[in-house]
């Protein structure tokens, strides 16, 4: 419930931002630029020093997959400028479904039955999304 609850906030205020923002771009960029660097803050404060090695041999596929992240989340805000806020959202969180399925087809995870239940729960989040919007 927690989990629905924060993203629910953060998709009405990156909805909420963006419609009243001047350019879709301008958003996302301060954005970014707001949150970007909090992380590898934290993590170097965490971790000092030695954080410098053991990102060395991990670095071009963490940025590569943190550029992938920031293109698909600016998508994502792109679609809530000129689309309906809940079928963007219930459309984004299929991905989850998505997710499920390749774990279990591409690393063999079981596909039980709590993953089953949850894939129903995501639907029928989504399904409630739709019939909620105008």
């Amino acid at each position: 419930m927690t989990t629905g609850a924060v993203i629910a906030g953060y998709t009405v205020v990156d909805g909420t931002g963006v419609h009243r923002s001047q350019t879709v771009i301008g958003y996302i960029a301060w954005l970014f630029l707001c949150q970007g660097p909090v992380l590898p803050l934290l993590a170097l404060a965490r971790r000092g020093r030695p954080l410098f090695a053991q990102l060395k041999p991990v670095c071009g596929i963490g940025l590569a997959g943190g550029a992938i992240s920031l293109l698909a989340y600016g998508l994502v805000i792109w679609a809530q400028a000129d689309g309906d806020l809940a079928t963007v959202a219930a459309l984004r969180e299929t991905s989850i479904l998505i997710a499920a399925l390749i774990a279990a087809l591409l690393f063999r995870e079981r596909f039980g039955r709590l993953r089953l239940i949850a894939g129903a729960v995501v639907l029928a989040g989504i399904t409630v999304l739709e019939l909620a919007s105008p």
